[in-house]
């Protein structure tokens, strides 16, 4: 789990806790006592019981919403590969922002102060295909030491200011770069409605569209392990797309709409042979296949809030109904 999903729910379970404490000690073994002698203070206490119950419950619904885990998005190269950890780790020189400040948004890499960041990989294919050196743009997930959800292999490209990525691995909509070759990758993501926790729900399978110097060249679903490509055009480009697995919005499921709370996050591998005499074109490529991928591999899982501390909403519910009947008693 990334680390600021722990902090974030280590955080909202203490602060229930806090408040169901409050109530427990400062209320309840004061209450009939007030109660009986005098017939003010019941009404005071009473609502005061109803208002942080109300409080209480505010924030129990409005803490899995917040809990949207931050991605920061980095150009850099590789520094480092370790199988044995799991991990990848990159010297970012530049970081991907935006803003908003004239009214119009102006998104782009901005250079930093040269930062290491290390992260846990989605899918060990990416040992195969980077090497040490590789410049790339990166989405980490919950920062340094939390998770890579994407990972470009990316190269410049004379006259624009956007990189052009020659491998996706991950989720492609964590990563603000474009496809070498004046290729587009859209996809969307059908929810299994009976797998859901909080704002995410398992993906039954993924609607992909590749586009062609924008025109449509695939459009077609693929369940988990299938793959597809396209090579129609005469410049010797090609896309390759397998689809490992992945998540979509909950609120689909629900007639409420959209929920808030954590982002779905979905794993492709994406390769591209860029056309002939393209500058940049990397010599040699992984091609993936299905049949290459390991059983051993694992998607990028999202951590889902933590839903536990909603349980504390029947002891609230419990003090205030003691509350408003012993009113009524010794009034």
């Amino acid at each position: 789990m990334a680390r600021a999903v722990e902090e974030l729910s280590q955080y909202s379970l203490l602060l229930s806790l806090s408040c169901i404490t409050w109530l427990f000690i400062f209320i309840i073994p004061y209450l009939p006592t007030i109660m009986i002698i005098s017939r003010e203070l019941p009404q005071w206490y009473s609502r005061g019981c109803i208002i942080s119950a109300a409080l209480l419950l505010l924030l129990l619904l409005v803490m899995p919403g917040a809990a949207a885990v931050q991605e920061q998005v980095y150009l850099g190269r590789i520094t480092a590969l370790d199988p044995l950890s799991n991990t990848l780790t990159i010297r970012a020189e530049s970081q991907y922002s935006c803003d908003y400040s004239s009214g119009n948004t102006i998104c782009r890499f901005t250079s930093m102060t040269p930062l290491q960041v290390v992260g846990s990989v989605t899918d060990e294919g990416i040992y195969n295909t980077f090497r040490n050196g590789d410049q790339v743009v990166a989405t980490i997930m919950g920062g340094s030491g939390g998770s890579w959800v994407g990972i470009a292999l990316v190269t410049p490209t004379p006259g624009i200011e956007n990189w052009m990525a020659t491998e996706i691995y991950g989720d492609p909509r964590s990563l603000p770069v474009l496809l070498a070759g004046d290729y587009l990758f859209e996809y969307t993501t059908i929810p299994d409605c009976s797998r859901c926790t909080g704002s995410v729900c398992k993906a039954l399978s993924a609607h992909i569209i590749l586009k062609s110097a924008g025109i449509k060249v695939l459009d077609q679903s693929l369940n988990s392990g299938q793959s597809t490509k396209y090579s129609g055009r005469n410049d010797g480009s090609s896309v390759s797309v397998l689809y490992l697995t992945g998540e979509a919005e909950a609120g689909q499921c629900s007639q409420a709409g959209p929920i808030a709370g954590i982002q779905p996050i979905s794993n492709f591998i994406i390769h591209v042979v860029p056309p002939i005499g393209l500058v940049g074109s990397p010599g040699v490529i992984t091609q993936p296949t299905a049949e290459g991928i390991e059983p051993k591999v694992t998607p990028q899982s999202t951590p889902a809030p933590t839903q536990a501390i909603s349980g504390y909403l029947l002891p609230a519910g419990a003090i205030c109904i003691l509350a408003l009947g012993l009113r009524r008693r010794f009034l």
